[in-house]
């Protein structure tokens, strides 16, 4: 678990509906979010404490020239080194969350794209506290709610 300010969510200036997540048999669940204007996709991962954004994806939002804390991430591939970075603004299913730290650090090959979408990152537990999820696999659907 990594120390940092949790997120903060900025009511929307819409009313709080789900939005419906793309979600694919056999294939992870992915939802549409935008970073400084820039849209993102990201894979809906619960076992995530913290949001994983790609350091090409923070670099095409314009916020790939501040600094950041080097840590120590842990995972089922096993310990790797990547950098926290404080993103002003993410917007994701209706809801604008900042500012909030993220990981920044690259995503395996296989996240980016090899015949399907590219994948920016993975949406964690620090930014789904914010939305209530459910995840109905018999009807194929899933959904986020803003709280």
């Amino acid at each position: 678990m990594l120390n940092a300010p949790q997120a903060r969510p900025i009511p929307p200036p819409d009313a709080n509906e789900p939005v419906t997540l793309k979600m694919t048999r056999g294939a992870p669940i992915t939802v549409e979010a935008r970073l400084n204007g820039v849209p993102l996709t990201l894979i809906v991962d619960t076992g995530a404490d913290r949001t994983v954004i790609s350091p090409e994806a923070i670099e095409q939002a314009g916020l790939g020239n501040q600094g950041g804390s080097p840590v120590q991430v842990v995972g089922v591939a096993g310990t790797t080194t990547a950098t926290l970075v404080t993103v002003p603004l993410l917007d994701v299913a209706g809801a604008r969350i900042g500012p909030i730290v993220v990981v920044a650090h690259a995503l395996p090959q296989s996240f980016r794209g090899s015949g399907a979408p590219a994948v920016d990152g993975l949406l964690g537990r620090d930014v789904l506290d914010v939305f209530t999820l459910s995840v109905d696999t018999a009807s194929g659907r899933a959904t986020l709610t803003p709280r």
